[in-house]
């Protein structure tokens, strides 16, 4: 997490400006949305250098507008958009004002509104802000606690100044279909709008904007929807045909990240949702956070520093990273080739049942050298006493990667090593203790990492990331699976690790799965597959 002093002018206001193709593609759902009639007013409640008044002035929906009421809280920014209002046609009214702040307390209505939110952190905003959006959510009757963003509040808030049969199209981040925090916006957007369409980019596609984005449109609605709503989706894809699909979507705040798939392929999740062979991961084991250290690179260690400073008796075996895990089964020999490639395969436990490190001078210097570093006057370090002594460490029997680039690897723990919390451990329920291969065997079908993408979220570089209540609701086969399929598959994994192609475990997978599981035929797995590919290409192409 950046601190104030580290992040730039613009970015704290969120100054990234809209490509002209996006602005075209805004004004062009509003124009279609709005009717025939004249003397709209357009509402801009982040208009930054004015690039839709400008589009607006070349856009034919601008031979209908009566007034563009816009709002900028830079007065450089608002300096410029005021310019770009005096060379149009139609009159403009810029405000020097936060657009939180404006939309908690008007009762101004208008008939469009248009824009790009600001991108910024809840952590950069001011103490006035914080309050705006307290009010305008008690205005909304939406709880805005645990939203973490500028851009919610502020599209909220305009979307709630547009007169019924009014329309609005902002540009908005991705996070709009999957963030906890995004949960109100969907279900308030849901409630309140009708026509709702979202259009959907290829990564990359606009250089200068740096989140991914989606341009949002839809209809102010006469009634309140309580129940379901159509909403389209348009793919845009260069040099292609557009993409269209609609689905029908509840209001509630679950994510949106299903109904990125086509119809058929909706469907075909559907139906594995009902099959009882397939059931979530909690009904078999626990999967949790590992060991917090507070400072992972103090406290793993490899074999020669073990040596150095004599730290044998504090020293727990330890799998730094899932990618020192060539397979399905990290085995004894496995820690042992990690600690000969020099990698830090130690953990050091000082616990209370354990020798007192200060009492021996080697291991004591090694503690000295960290207090030299100040990791003792870290957060995490800082509230323990002593500040070395990390709690909670302890093997479980399964390991889960946390954060993934193609898919997510179960990994029985054969070796009993420990993980920092980089990877999940787990344990399996009283009932299937013993069983832990036959669930590690069942997890690496197309199905199962099907839900993971729809459960995990995806950061930077296309990297997929599960915490452990995404992954309790991951669907698998464990009841179908023998401990001795482990075996075979991991053989593939290892194999894969050597340069086979990593589907290969999946493929393997998935065949054992259509002998085990009537249920499931080779056509629906196959639609499947094909989902869980759209949604990994989707992400990965974030690389």
């Amino acid at each position: 997490m950046k601190t104030l002093d580290q992040v730039t002018d613009d970015k704290l206001r969120g100054g990234f400006y809209t490509p002209p193709d996006l602005v075209e593609l805004c004004l062009s759902r509003i124009d279609s949305l709005v009717g025939t009639g004249d003397r709209v007013r357009v509402l801009e409640p982040s208009v930054g250098d004015g690039a839709f008044i400008r589009g607006l002035a070349r856009n034919p929906l601008g031979d209908r507008v009566e007034q563009v009421v816009a709002l900028e809280v830079d007065d450089i920014e608002a300096d410029k958009a005021r310019s770009e209002g005096n060379c149009t046609f139609f009159p403009v009214s810029v405000l020097l004002e936060s657009a939180v702040q404006w939309a908690a307390r008007t009762e101004d209505l208008f008939d469009a509104a248009v824009g790009n939110p600001p991108f910024v952190r809840f952590q950069f905003i001011g103490d006035s802000d914080v309050l705006a959006v307290e009010q305008l959510g008690m205005r909304l009757g939406i709880e805005f606690r645990g939203v973490g963003n500028l851009w919610i509040p502020v599209l909220l808030g305009a979307a709630s100044r547009v007169k019924v049969g009014g329309a609005i199209a902002f540009v908005v981040p991705t996070e709009l279909f999957t963030g906890v925090s995004a949960g109100a916006a969907r279900r308030w957007l849901l409630a309140n709008y009708s026509e709702l369409r979202i259009d959907l980019f290829e990564p990359g596609s606009f250089p200068g904007v740096l989140q991914e984005v989606i341009v949002l449109s839809g209809r102010r609605a006469a009634t309140r929807n309580e129940g379901s709503a159509a909403v389209e989706f348009v793919e845009h894809d260069p040099g292609q045909i557009e993409v269209h699909w609609s689905h029908s979507l509840e209001t509630t705040a679950r994510p949106w990240t299903q109904f990125l798939l086509a119809p058929r392929q909706l469907a075909a999740y559907q139906t594995l949702r009902e099959c009882r062979a397939f059931q979530p991961l909690a009904a078999y084991a626990r999967i949790e956070v590992s060991i917090v250290t507070g400072a992972n690179e103090f406290f793993s260690v490899s074999r020669s520093e073990v040596q150095d400073y004599g730290l044998e008796p504090w020293a727990v075996p330890l799998l730094p990273r899932t990618r020192h895990a060539d397979g399905l089964r990290f085995t004894i020999g496995d820690h042992e080739l990690l600690l000969q490639s020099g990698a830090p395969a130690w953990l050091l436990s000082f616990d209370e049942h354990r020798p007192n490190p200060q009492e021996q001078p080697k291991a004591r210097a090694y503690l000295e050298r960290g207090e030299r570093q100040d990791l003792h006057r870290r957060y995490k370090t800082g509230i323990r006493s002593p500040w070395y002594r990390v709690p909670s460490v302890w093997a479980g029997a399964l390991l889960l990667s946390k954060r993934c680039h193609r898919f997510p690897r179960l990994i029985v723990n054969e070796a009993e090593v420990v993980t920092t919390d980089t990877i999940y451990r787990g344990v399996m329920h009283t009932a299937h203790i013993g069983r832990e291969p036959a669930l590690a065997g069942s997890f690496h079908n197309s199905a199962t990492l099907l839900t993971a993408e729809l459960e995990g979220r995806s950061f930077g570089g296309g990297v997929l990331e599960l915490v452990p209540s995404e992954v309790a609701r991951l669907l698998v086969p464990f009841t179908s699976f023998t401990n001795d399929d482990l075996i075979g598959l991991d053989a593939i994994a290892r194999a894969t690790d050597q340069g086979s192609d990593e589907e290969c475990l999946i493929d393997a997978t998935d065949q054992l799965l259509l002998q085990r599981v009537p249920e499931i035929s080779a056509d629906l797995l196959e639609c499947l597959r094909g989902a869980r590919r759209s949604l990994l290409g989707r992400r990965l192409k974030r690389n």
